[in-house]
């Protein structure tokens, strides 16, 4: 897990996955299979690959406009935004009149 969360392992591997059918990328060189997702980068953005992905380029995002930090930012553009949490109420009660 702590390869899988560092930063050389993020950007070595981001949409690694795309060249590949969908559950078989393979890093040829070292031999091992990739999980099916691959992994996210939150405060980088590929600038340029190579069209051998030999050659990486990617560049440190630029701030949010509504101040949010940047895993807050990505998880809103997927759809992940966070729940507001609701009050827990007591019991209903019913009224008859």
């Amino acid at each position: 897990d702590t390869m899988k969360n560092s930063l050389m392992y993020k950007m070595s591997y981001y949409n690694y996955n795309s060249l590949f059918p969908a559950g078989q990328a393979t890093d040829r060189v070292r031999g091992s299979k990739l999980p099916a997702e691959g992994p996210e980068l939150s405060t980088l953005e590929e600038a340029f690959t190579s069209e051998n992905w030999i050659i990486r380029i990617y560049k440190v995002k630029d701030l949010d406009n509504l101040n949010r930090d940047h895993q807050s930012a990505m998880a809103f553009e997927k759809g992940n935004k966070r729940k507001k949490t609701s009050k827990r109420k007591g019991p209903r009660v019913l009224r008859v009149d």
